[in-house]
């Protein structure tokens, strides 16, 4: 059989292929994202370009350069401050849950209905961080140190968004550093239940999947005792300080 003869039986044999009956249905739905993409993405920029105008605005506007220092009233840069710090969480918080979605639905593969309540639950969670840290950090007054001088405050407005990437970042890093656990933790107990539903008619336990209950059951009990070590630390030396201090 020469090349010509290979070459023909190979090009034969792709006439007898079928497309996937849904291949048009899954090209369309391609491109719909790939133009609702390139919209988001047009609309992130003018939102983004029209929002840095509206800072330039604000500083023009209140920047002093009076005496050859420049000034401005606390208040106008405390307020753009909070601004871009509710902007920070208002775009980066959906875009990690958008990213973070494909590592939950992998670790709750067993329950996709759990990976969503699980990421609803940690959004609540990390807004409500984020929004006690703009409380805690927002200013209603002059402080002392900052005198009149520009560069103190803005050096502490700059440690302000610095302290909440770095909240963001931390609280993110730990989420995947413990998800895996977690998604350890719900099989071993999703197995358990199913096979306590079976009865006598569940199927032999896997190798694995025991290896993996033992390491959730050391898990957990790793996780009680530090939490009972935790509250003993607390609580035993409040009432020696009661005990004591009343006598």
């Amino acid at each position: 059989m020469n090349i010509e003869q290979l070459l023909t039986d190979a090009l034969q044999g792709a006439d007898e292929y079928l497309p996937s009956p849904d291949l048009f249905a899954k090209v369309q739905r391609s491109i719909e994202e790939d133009a609702a993409h390139r919209r988001r993405v047009r609309r992130s920029l003018l939102v983004a370009a029209a929002g840095l105008a509206v800072a330039v605005a604000w500083v023009a506007a209140f920047l002093d350069f009076g005496n050859g220092t420049a000034t401005m009233p606390w208040w106008t840069l405390e307020l753009l401050t909070a601004a871009i710090l509710v902007a920070v969480v208002i775009v980066l918080g959906p875009l990690i849950r958008r990213f973070g979605a494909e590592l939950t639905l992998d670790v709750f593969r067993s329950n996709r209905a759990t990976s969503q309540r699980f990421l609803s639950l940690l959004d609540i969670a990390y807004y409500l961080v984020f929004i006690a840290f703009i409380l805690m950090t927002t200013s209603f007054s002059a402080q002392p140190e900052w005198g009149d001088r520009l560069v103190a405050q803005l050096e502490h407005e700059v440690m302000r968004v610095g302290g909440l990437l770095l909240v963001m970042g931390i609280l993110h890093a730990l989420t995947i550093a413990v998800l895996p656990v977690m998604g350890l933790v719900f099989a071993s107990n999703w197995r358990r239940a199913a096979r306590r539903k079976l009865g006598a008619s569940a199927p032999a336990p896997v190798l694995s999947a025991e290896k993996a209950d033992r390491v959730a059951t050391i898990i957990v009990w790793s996780a009680a005792v530090l939490v009972a070590l935790q509250f003993v630390m607390l609580v035993v030396p409040a009432l020696l300080g009661i005990i004591f201090g009343a006598d």
